[in-house]
């Protein structure tokens, strides 16, 4: 063996020119750089077999503009329709946030000034919490109806911006549908995907607030209708026989006028 590098390393020298270099070869550096070269080349077709593909299937949608949705408008309340009515309609078209549009649709609620003062502690209580049934019945009517008014005015912008990401979906041109344009329109979609979603999440608070509110509204009549039955069982009998001896004794006192 080291005849046969002897050989070949006399014949190399002979042949080249007199100032040629000799070039050293590292065996394993060699196969390193083969191994990368064919797993590169691996990737590389195996890349433009996707690209193949893609563009297959792209043929085959065809043209795009058969997916087209047309766009859903909210709608807004016509005040002009309704006489009485047309305040608070156009605070559910534009806002009212203040709810001076609301209170004009509504019969006023007189304040009690000190006339609860003098009232029992316990009157005075049942009559402050039927008050605040109103209250908060006025509050959450209020802003619920605002709330309403800003997503009326939030759905043309929202509608626009789904429109523009409709348009850039099914685009003809193949730069529309790159990797990175692709990646765009999804972090787009996810986007107002959220925007919508708060903005349903609102509505859905709002009604659940009104729901609360019929719900203290059922339950205060409730609780009353309890009281007055406890009050019967307590004090019924009692109120009876008073009732009874009141009667007899004005039949026994009665004289012909």
């Amino acid at each position: 063996m080291k005849r046969i590098i002897i050989v070949i390393l006399l014949v190399s020298a002979l042949v080249m020119p007199a100032q040629a270099q000799l070039v050293v070869v590292d065996p394993g550096n060699l196969v390193q750089a083969v191994l990368i070269a064919e797993r590169t080349l691996r990737e590389y077709e195996t890349l433009w077999a996707q690209y193949q593909t893609i563009l297959r299937m792209a043929q085959k949608l065809g043209n795009m503009d058969r997916f087209r949705t047309p766009p859903i408008f909210v709608a807004r309340h016509d005040p002009s329709r309704w006489t009485y009515a047309a305040p608070w309609l156009q605070g559910l078209n534009t806002g009212d946030n203040r709810g001076v549009l609301y209170r004009q649709v509504t019969r006023p609620l007189d304040r009690p000034g000190t006339v609860l003062g003098q009232l029992p502690a316990a009157a005075r209580k049942a009559i402050e919490q039927a008050y605040a049934t109103i209250e908060i019945t006025d509050a959450v009517a209020t802003i619920a109806g605002h709330q309403i008014a800003l997503t009326r005015g939030y759905s043309g912008p929202m509608q626009q911006a789904v429109q523009e990401l409709e348009n850039d979906v099914v685009n003809a041109r193949s730069s529309y549908h790159e990797l990175t344009a692709i990646l765009d329109k999804v972090a787009a979609g996810e986007v107002l995907g959220r925007r919508q979603d708060i903005a349903t999440n609102q509505l859905l608070s709002h009604a659940l607030e009104q729901l609360l509110a019929r719900n203290k509204r059922m339950r205060d009549s409730e609780a009353a209708l309890m009281n007055m039955r406890l009050g019967g069982l307590v004090y019924g009998r009692a109120a009876g026989a008073s009732l009874v001896r009141g009667a007899a004794d004005d039949l026994r006192t009665w004289r012909q006028p």
